[in-house]
């Protein structure tokens, strides 16, 4: 199966990335980015890296070369509110691969993966005390996605995750965010995930994700993620290592 992911250059879309590339369900994986990925990911025979210079204009060429893929893991959002990163670009892709994937009937629904967050909301109306904007802004992204995966069912499938304070595995570090994402690590499985739960959950739901709600919260990332890390707990010794060599290129 192919999968398609934008933002593997981040540390939750590279983690998603490093998923991909050890399952073996997966054959090969398509990254857009905006430029070359290090060498020691770009290596790997299953990783095709696509340049974009635009991500509110998809060529056409570009998809239907890739129409044959199982879903898209979209990781790529700001903190700061930005639209076209976190609302036009993703929009952009959801328009431009249905049109292509409408010329190519009896397939099977595309998966399109899309990371959110926690705190996000999709009720414009309702008044936010802290960082109002990007909260918003990725709330009404949630609401068209969903509305278009709905309108397009025949061909589509969103899933929107919502997690909280995501660990890293090297961990927390330090400044407002690792504070945040320390305490949220307190507070248990409703308010933090590892990076390597939310990188197999979201492989997962690219490439299955039978009988999963379209809205998936902290607590449901985390167990479905340790389910689907523990039975994937076989991987060779080879590949365990490579993980960590990629994961030490980042």
């Amino acid at each position: 199966m192919k999968v398609l992911i934008v933002g593997a250059s981040g540390m939750i879309g590279g983690e998603a990335l490093i998923q991909c590339l050890a399952h073996p369900d997966v054959s090969s994986v398509v990254a857009f980015v905006r430029r070359d990925l290090p060498v020691d990911v770009s290596s790997h025979p299953k990783l095709k890296c696509v340049l974009v210079k635009n991500f509110a204009m998809w060529p056409k060429d570009v998809l239907e070369a890739h129409a044959d893929a199982v879903g898209m893991i979209w990781a790529m959002g700001s903190y700061d509110g930005n639209v076209a990163a976190d609302l036009e670009y993703p929009l952009a892709f959801l328009d431009d691969m249905a049109r292509v994937l409408e010329t190519k009937p009896g397939r099977t629904q595309f998966r399109y993966v899309h990371l959110s967050g926690k705190f996000v909301r999709r009720d414009q109306e309702r008044k936010l005390w802290l960082l109002e904007r990007p909260r918003k802004i990725k709330g009404l992204l949630e609401t068209k996605a969903l509305a278009f995966a709905e309108s397009h069912s025949a061909i589509w499938k969103t899933f929107i995750l919502k997690p909280g304070g995501v660990v890293p595995r090297k961990g927390t570090g330090g400044g407002m965010v690792g504070f945040l994402t320390t305490l949220f690590a307190s507070l248990g499985e409703n308010w933090s995930v590892r990076n390597e739960e939310l990188g197999a959950f979201m492989t997962y739901l690219a490439i299955d994700g039978k009988g999963e709600d379209s809205t998936i919260e902290n607590a449901g990332i985390v167990r479905k993620g340790r389910e689907v890390l523990r039975a994937q707990g076989d991987r060779s010794y080879i590949q365990q290592m490579y993980m960590t060599v990629l994961i030490e290129a980042r």
